[in-house]
């Protein structure tokens, strides 16, 4: 069984764009930490974690056949941070903003292609043609059958956005959590803060117990479509007549 190199790319750059963001806003906040230990980088290598990034993820699949893993954390120190609660929230939310950008990125990439003649329309039959058939660009979600390219940019917007979907889950550790962390009053938010120590029984309790996978597709289900259709409009207005 071969495997598509496709997405495990996409998941690399989308990894390593994700943490990268972290550290470059804690940077921007007043904490160099992460940027000192070299973690304002988009080189994958910088931002994997052993378990996290390959132990995790295989024996999720082998247990249970679905891949579950993340990056290295970045480390942030919020007393270093202008604001505290407040700059780790947007220290937080730059991880899942900074998906949604780069799924925007392949998805403007996409429609490009299609406008240099790199993706190729579909030639479909049309009963309201006399030749009988007729071109047809390639859509988003076409894409994902298609060549290399057509694959990679697929997945670069929904492997992005179903990052940032998870990401805003609202359960420590997750970036989603900071924002409830910072809505609580001080002394609430320093014991919801101290849930990131079993953070990872959470996640998998939420998921496995409580059916987290539909609260993910409610958050991801709009950003597809609404992704799609863009590139289906874009598509339609660059495509040849």
């Amino acid at each position: 069984m071969s495997i598509d190199p496709a997405p495990i790319l996409v998941l690399l750059l989308a990894v390593a764009w994700h943490e990268a963001a972290h550290a470059w806003v804690a940077d921007r906040c007043g904490d160099p930490t992460a940027r000192e230990l070299g973690r304002v980088t988009l080189n994958p290598l910088k931002h994997l974690d052993p378990f996290l990034s390959f132990i995790l993820p295989v024996l999720m699949y082998v247990t249970v056949g679905f891949i579950f893993g993340g990056g290295k954390p970045v480390p942030v120190n919020v007393g270093a941070l202008n604001s505290p609660r407040r700059d780790f929230m947007f220290v937080a939310l730059a991880g899942p903003g900074s998906n949604l950008v780069l799924a925007a990125l392949f998805a403007v990439a996409f429609v490009v292609c299609v406008w240099a003649g790199v993706i190729l329309p579909d030639v479909i039959p049309d009963d309201f043609v006399q030749a009988g058939y007729r071109e047809v660009p390639k859509t988003l979600e076409g894409a994902m059958d298609g060549t290399f390219t057509m694959r990679l940019l697929y997945w670069g917007v929904f492997l992005n956005l179903l990052l940032a979907a998870f990401n805003l889950i609202p359960i420590p550790p997750l970036d989603g959590s900071r924002v409830v962390g910072w809505l609580l009053p001080a002394p609430v938010a320093l014991a919801w803060y101290r849930l990131d120590r079993i953070g990872i029984f959470l996640i998998l309790l939420f998921f496995y117990v409580f059916g987290g996978f539909e609260y993910v597709w409610l958050i991801l289900d709009p950003l597809h479509s609404w992704t799609s259709d863009f590139v289906a409009e874009a598509v339609h207005w660059v495509s040849p007549s």
